[in-house]
């Protein structure tokens, strides 16, 4: 599926900040469980000789992430497919995260770039079932017209990632001192969550306010 888009849309940061966050409070519940989980999972892994890095914690994110977009999309009555489109969400994340890698290696600015223009393609695939390619293009085509508005909206969100960074830090090294946290470090991994939370919350937002024009609900929260 296809959005259709006519002239190019714009959209103020103001606007996409807000909704941003409003998208993450509308599903507060299930992101509270996902942290949850991955807490645990950083308190009872390492009994068994694991860690949550490597492919079972990628895979593991990987499923979060969708199971997350899938909600916020039936929350908001969005969801135009009833089937699982996760092997297409895993391709997506696989053919994207090169060039973005490479785009923040050249001066940052080139990635930041790239991470704009393709910010809706998740919400794309979960919403509308659309392909790898199909969606990455979507996205680029919805972002045309507010690329810095988008870009600047990642930025301050990796800003307020790197601060709360320094409070984890603090916060683990006091929990390290208490021999029942062992070498778990929950705040660490709500730390490592946290970005990827808040890109998904703009990744909602670009798309209800600049994806296809059918999805598009009223420009500010009531």
């Amino acid at each position: 599926m296809n959005g259709r888009y006519g002239a190019v849309r714009a959209v103020d940061f103001g606007t996409l900040m807000v909704r941003s966050i409003e998208n993450l409070r509308l599903i507060g519940r299930q992101i509270a469980a996902y942290l949850a989980i991955l807490v645990a999972a950083a308190f009872l892994l390492p009994l068994f000789g694991q860690n949550l890095g490597g492919g079972a914690g990628l895979v593991a994110y990987l499923v979060g992430q969708y199971w997350l977009f899938q909600e916020f999309m039936k929350a908001r009555g969005m969801l135009e497919t009833q089937r699982s489109h996760f092997l297409a969400f895993i391709g997506l994340a696989l053919v994207l995260i090169f060039p973005i890698i490479f785009g923040l290696g050249l001066f940052i600015l080139p990635g930041l770039f790239l991470v704009a223009r393709w910010i809706a393609a998740p919400a794309f695939i979960v919403a509308r079932g659309e392909g790898v390619f199909a969606s990455a293009t979507s996205s680029w085509n919805a972002v045309r017209g507010s690329t810095l508005k988008v870009a600047g909206a990642v930025t301050v969100f990796f800003v307020l990632v790197s601060l709360f960074g320094v409070a984890a830090s603090f916060i683990d090294g006091i929990l390290s001192a208490v021999a029942a946290f062992g070498t778990a470090k929950p705040a660490n991994v709500i730390q490592v969550n946290l970005l990827p939370l808040l890109l998904l919350g703009l990744s909602a937002a670009t798309y209800e306010l600049l994806g296809p024009e059918d999805t598009s609900i009223e420009e500010v929260f009531g």
